[in-house]
C-alpha cells in the first residue's frame, strides 16, 4: 500500500486476492468480480473464478488451458471464455451458461506463438451485439521455418486480427488486419473500438490502437520498426496510424474505456491501459486521452495514473463507476476511487 501511488484526490484500496495469477477480469450481472485465473503457471491450467464484495473467491468454471479472455453477453449472465485446447495448441472459444458444463463455440481458431503468447485473448461484445476477439499471429514477424525454400511464413486469414463473431452461431469474419497480439479490446461510449497490441520480440511495437472495419495496421511489414527480418509493405497497401506508441517492451495489456461516473467528466471515455513489464516506463496503469493523441516520439504516451504494482495485467469499471486493476504475481484486486 505504501508502494502503490495514485493522483491526488484520488485513492487506492485492496479488494481480495484470487488463488493464482489472474489473467483478465470483469463484473458481472450480479455485480462480482470475474477472471480468468492460471492456477498452475507451469501447466498454463486454469479457470474462471468469482469474487465477491468483501473480497472472497470461489471456483466458478473449468478446467481451461491458458485461459485469457472472458466477458458476458450483454443482458443474459451467459459468459464467454478464449482459451487454448491444449497446452501449446488450438485456439478456443468457450460458452459458459450457469449451471451447466463450459460449451464448445469455436475449436479452431489459430494458435499458438510460444507457451504463452499470441492466442485467442481479449474479447468484448459491441453494440451491434456481435462478439469481438483479439487473435495474435503464428510468428514474431513472419519469420519462416524454412527460409532456404520459403522466405517468409504464411499468414492464416484468421490470425494477427480482431475477429467479429456471431456468438450463438459461430459465425466468424475478420473485422480488423495487421495486429500482431491484440491483447484486449473495448468500446467507448460513441461505440469508437480500441485495442492494445504487443511488440515484436526484439521490443518494438506496443501499442495501442483505434480500430477501425477494414483496415490494416501493419504487421507483419514493420520494417518502420527496424525489423529488418520483416517482409516489404505491398505497395498498394494503405497501413492505419498507431493511437499512441509505447516504449520497447512496455507489454501493454489490460484496456478498457471509461465510461462510469465516479471519476471527474473529464475521465469519461479516458482509456486506462495496464502496462506489465518490469521495465522503466512500466509496471503501472496509465491513461490515454484519445482526443489529445501524443504525436513526440520521445514522449511516452499517456500519463501515470497508478504505478507501484508488480505486474498489472487488466483493468475494469466497478459498478459504482471506481477503477479495478488486476496484479498477474500475487493475484491482488485494487479499487481506485475519486474522493475529491
Amino acid at each position: 500500500m505504501e508502494r502503490i501511488q495514485v493522483p491526488a484526490d484520488y485513492a487506492v484500496a485492496h479488494v481480495g486476492r484470487f488463488p493464482g495469477q489472474p489473467m483478465q477480469i470483469v463484473y458481472g450481472p450480479d455485480e462480482r468480480l470475474y477472471a480468468t485465473v492460471l492456477e498452475d503457471g507451469a501447466l498454463r491450467t486454469g479457470a474462471v473464478y468469482v469474487m465477491d464484495d468483501a473480497g472472497e473467491t470461489e471456483r466458478y468454471a473449468g478446467d481451461f488451458f491458458s485461459p485469457v479472455g472472458l466477458v458476458f453477453q450483454p443482458g443474459t449472465d451467459v459468459l464467454y471464455v478464449s482459451s487454448r485446447i491444449s497446452v501449446d495448441e488450438g485456439g478456443a472459444l468457450w460458452r459458459i451458461v450457469p449451471g451447466r458444463e463450459p460449451e464448445i463455440v469455436l475449436d479452431d481458431l489459430p494458435c499458438c506463438y510460444g507457451l504463452i503468447d499470441n492466442q485467442p485473448n481479449g474479447m468484448v461484445f459491441g453494440p451491434d451485439g456481435y462478439l469481438y476477439m483479439g487473435i495474435g499471429a503464428l510468428t514474431d514477424h513472419a519469420e519462416s521455418d524454412h527460409p532456404e525454400s520459403k522466405p517468409y511464413a504464411d499468414i492464416l486469414p484468421l490470425e494477427a486480427a480482431i475477429l467479429r463473431i456471431q456468438p450463438h452461431t459461430g459465425e466468424v469474419d475478420v473485422f480488423a488486419q495487421g495486429l500482431r497480439n491484440p491483447y484486449d479490446p473495448t468500446f467507448d461510449s460513441a461505440g469508437q473500438f480500441y485495442a492494445t497490441d504487443q511488440g515484436m520480440v526484439s521490443g518494438p511495437g506496443d501499442r495501442v490502437l483505434a480500430i477501425n472495419e477494414g483496415a490494416h495496421y501493419g504487421w507483419p511489414y514493420w520494417r518502420m520498426f527496424d525489423c529488418e527480418g520483416c517482409p516489404i509493405k505491398p505497395a498498394r497497401l494503405e497501413i492505419a496510424p498507431n493511437l499512441a506508441t509505447f516504449p520497447p517492451y512496455s507489454i501493454p495489456r489490460g484496456l478498457v474505456a471509461y465510461t462510469g461516473t465516479q471519476f471527474p467528466v473529464n475521465m469519461f471515455d479516458s482509456l486506462f491501459v495496464t502496462l506489465w513489464n518490469g521495465t522503466e516506463s512500466a509496471q503501472r496503469v496509465v491513461r490515454i486521452d484519445p482526443r489529445r493523441p501524443v504525436t513526440d516520439p520521445l514522449v511516452p504516451p499517456g500519463e501515470a495514473f497508478v504505478t507501484g504494482l508488480i505486474r498489472p495485467i487488466d483493468v475494469t469499471i466497478a459498478p459504482d463507476g471506481s477503477l479495478v486493476v488486476a496484479d498477474f504475481i500475487y493475484g491482488h484486486i485494487w479499487r481506485v476511487r475519486y474522493m475529491g
